[in-house]
């Protein structure tokens, strides 16, 4: 289904609200096309909003293909986010992570996912957490979009806990991760 501000909704999903009463909310997965002014947008205020996080590299990465500079493979960037209705224009507020992936070897049976940011306010403890398990529910979508494909990150130190817990093994002698199903 395109939606109108040229973003493509992908997936329909539930997130946990952070609380043990409180049920489940409504989310989407969105692919963003960087060529759209739009989506751009949208990707240069999460950065904003984000300040500090991996959300300026990927900010930096749609811009240079805006541009026509990037000499990188396919990339797909997508959102998960609580906007459910008028679509007109994303709502930065409503997106609680993003993640940058890169289609370098799909032929090979393999991805790369560049990068994987939630919203900072729904990490680890915050006080402002509404959220919980962001990171994992947009791991499990990527495992079921690229069904069959092997997903490989590199992962920083902090990280690796994570990704070892959502299925992720380590590449011996190396930092990379992979998961294959």
């Amino acid at each position: 289904m395109q939606i109108s501000f040229k973003g493509q909704l992908v997936s329909n999903m539930n997130i946990k609200r952070a609380g043990y009463d409180f049920p489940a909310k409504k989310a989407s997965i969105v692919e963003l096309n960087p060529l759209e002014y739009h989506d751009l947008r949208t990707l240069r205020e999460i950065n904003e909003l984000w300040d500090g996080t991996l959300a300026s590299c990927i900010c930096k990465d749609a811009e240079c293909i805006n541009i026509g500079q990037a000499d990188f493979n396919p990339q797909k960037f997508f959102v998960l986010t609580t906007q459910r209705e008028n679509f007109k224009r994303m709502n930065p507020d409503d997106i609680l992570a993003e993640a940058e992936v890169v289609l370098n070897q799909p032929s090979k049976g393999k991805i790369y996912l560049e990068y994987l940011q939630v919203d900072p306010d729904n990490m680890f403890d915050s006080e402002a957490k509404l959220y919980e398990g962001l990171g994992t529910t947009f791991l499990n979508f990527l495992k079921k979009h690229y069904n069959g494909l092997e997903i490989q990150l590199n992962a920083v130190c902090s990280a690796v806990d994570f990704y070892l817990k959502n299925g992720f093994t380590l590449v011996k002698n190396s930092t990379l991760m992979k998961f294959v199903k």
